[in-house]
């Protein structure tokens, strides 16, 4: 038995809830005594401190109540509707049969609310398994994995580090080549342009190389023309000579053939012949000897003219083999510069990437190692709060949607019979909200007195109705078959248990006020009880069992932003909490605080208008979050 059902009027069903306004009128005549007693205490010494007001945290039970006021009447009529639409699965009155409170009328296809259902139930068991490895930590599966994935982060740190020593020594390995390439080459071009500074020293430029080739040639062409007009000579001498030794040879054959004869005319005629023959002959071979020299001469110039033009032909191909190389020796530098600056740059980028990597490896290690250590490390009471609450809205979704599976099956609100069935299995029916009811009176005139527009229409309805039209957001809150508890102005010191039978789906203006009526059936009657009186009715909407408390004042925010203030040796400290339900004068602490803890609540500010003066009004005592943050302002008079 919970607290609620303990509270029940004697003799009431169980599930009945009590009136709840005499404990609040109780509760709100008290604090008004204690807010009147403390301006007496206090009134003309407003400049002392105010002492800390505290309240102890409670376990127990959290309640929410809503209440109105309506008017009593006879029953004779209601349509009884499904509170969501779907379609017919199974019609289980007829026409003219009795029924008993809570019988079964008829029932909708429940798939998508048992999906539902199933789907909560499964995230609030995510959200109980969350919570238990919350509260117990890691498993030791866990705690392995936590050590290989640090061990795997510093494997990646040290071949990161190991990377970059690598790189740098590569990196550092081909600097050094680039350079002494560079600098073999840039020595190589010294020692050509050396060898072309030798080389120019007989011609200082190609051009000047060029002409005296050209020199060379001419001079050799004309020594060569003067050799073969010598040669010609030459020739022309020999046969000279030839003609003058055939000559002799004639003239001593007349000689030897005038000695024979012995004639002496013709010996001294060609004795002076043979004589003058072989005048001519030394003559011929005198100029024979002299042009020889002139030849000697002739092949000795055209010898020093082509030496001469070999050595300035070398000299000129020197130069142009000087210049060639050179170029190439620039173009070797320019190369091996290049070379450098690309080994250059690739160090520094790769020096950059491995510096990246290895900084990226080690903010893995430290974060591997806080990610383990804040895995690993005790839950704080913030964590589990968070995880509580999410257990408690999954077990608030199963409720949901338990509720909303068992509105899937239609029960009759009220004992009654059955005027009308307006469905059949196949069919769709309509949803009205939390209830497609309305009521038929002929005394209050708020029913529909018009068509059936309920699954199931009930006549024959014995007993009384309260009839009391709630606020929209109260309204929410209801459902049919709700318990209630009813006071009836006419007896006050009777609590009548009833129950919610409908819920209008259709809003009531007045004044710009919006709501809707609600209509109860009471469970009991009583003697004296009459069509027309005012009754109010109380209606509790949450309910918190077993749960830690704290007056609502001393709480600020609300859901897992909510904070307290705890006195603790004697000073006060902001803690954080998960709130929960909020109800009339205190609210549910699902996590942060424990029972007994010191709460601090909002102070008593004393204001005067006037020194001293109490009367008209002139002064006044404010209670800071007196039922959940409003405020009294007590007058003297």
């Amino acid at each position: 038995m919970n607290v609620i059902t303990s509270r029940l009027p004697h003799g009431a069903a169980a599930g009945r809830f009590p009136r709840l306004g005499i404990l609040n009128g109780i509760l709100g005549a008290a604090l008004a005594g204690a807010g009147i007693a403390s301006y007496l205490v206090v009134a003309g010494t407003s400049t002392a401190p105010a002492a800390v007001r505290t309240a102890t945290a409670q376990r127990g039970v959290v309640l929410s109540t809503t209440s109105a006021t309506g008017t009593l009447q006879a029953a004779q009529e209601l349509d009884v509707g499904f509170t969501t639409a779907g379609t017919v699965t199974s019609v289980d009155v007829k026409p003219g049969e009795r029924v008993r409170r809570g019988q079964l009328l008829g029932r909708i296809d429940s798939t998508t609310a048992s999906q539902a259902l199933q789907q909560a139930q499964a995230s609030l068991a995510s959200a109980q398994a969350q919570y238990a490895q919350t509260l117990t930590g890691e498993t030791a599966q866990q705690r392995r994995q936590d050590a290989l994935s640090i061990t795997q982060a510093k494997q990646s740190l040290a071949n990161a580090k190991a990377t970059a020593r690598q790189d740098g020594r590569q990196s550092a390995a081909s600097i050094t080549q680039a350079t002494n390439a560079l600098r073999t080459d840039q020595g190589q071009e010294k020692v050509d342009m050396y060898q072309q500074s030798k080389d120019r020293a007989v011609y200082a430029t190609e051009a000047l190389a060029q002409a005296a080739i050209a020199a060379d040639q001419a001079q050799l062409a004309s020594d060569q023309a003067t050799q073969q007009a010598d040669a010609q000579h030459q020739y022309d001498l020999q046969a000279q000579q030839n003609a003058d030794n055939n000559q002799l040879t004639a003239d001593q054959a007349l000689l030897s053939a005038a000695q024979t004869a012995k004639n002496n005319a013709q010996i001294s005629e060609y004795t002076n012949a043979v004589a003058a023959d072989r005048s001519a002959v030394a003559s011929d071979q005198a100029a024979l000897n002299a042009l020889s020299k002139t030849q000697n001469a002739d092949g000795y110039a055209i010898t020093q003219d082509n030496s001469k033009l070999g050595s300035d032909q070398s000299a000129s191909t020197a130069l142009q083999n000087d210049t060639k190389t050179i170029r190439a020796d620039e173009a070797k530098i320019a190369a091996d510069r290049q070379s450098l600056a690309n080994a250059r740059m690739t160090a520094e980028t790769t020096t950059a990437r491995d510096a990246q990597t290895v900084a990226g490896d080690r903010l893995a290690l430290t974060n591997a190692r806080a990610g383990v250590a804040v895995k690993q490390a005790p839950p704080t009471a913030a964590a589990l709060a968070a995880a509580r609450a999410s257990v408690v809205n999954a077990q608030i979704g199963v409720q949901t949607a338990q509720r909303a599976l068992e509105d899937t099956a239609l029960r009759a609100p009220i004992a009654g019979t059955v005027a009308a069935v307006n469905g059949m299995v196949g069919t769709a029916a309509s949803g009205g909200g939390n209830a497609n009811a309305a009521v038929t009176s002929s005394s209050s005139g708020s029913g529909s007195g018009g068509a059936s527009t309920g699954f199931v229409t009930l006549t024959g309805i014995t007993g009384m109705q309260l009839v009391a039209g709630f606020a929209e957001t109260d309204t929410a809150k209801l459902r049919v078959g709700q318990p209630a508890t009813v006071t009836v102005d006419a007896l006050p010191t009777t609590e009548l248990a009833a129950h919610i039978i409908a819920i209008d789906g259709t809003a009531t203006s007045s004044s710009g006020v919006v709501t809707y009526n609600v209509v109860f059936a009471l469970d009991r009657t009583e003697p004296g009880l009459k069509s027309g009186m005012t009754a109010n009715v109380d209606v509790v909407v949450g309910e918190a069992d077993n749960v830690v408390n704290v007056p609502t004042a001393a709480v600020t925010g609300t859901g897992q932003n909510a904070f307290v203030t705890v006195l603790r040796s004697g000073k006060q400290v902001r803690v954080p909490v998960v709130a929960g339900l909020q109800g009339d004068s205190s609210t549910a602490i699902l996590g942060g605080l424990g029972a007994g803890q010191q709460v601090v609540l909002p102070q008593v500010v004393i204001s005067s208008s006037s020194t001293g003066s109490n009367t008209g009004g002139g002064g006044g005592v404010n209670f800071g979050g007196l039922g959940g943050g409003g405020r009294a302002r007590f007058f003297g008079g």
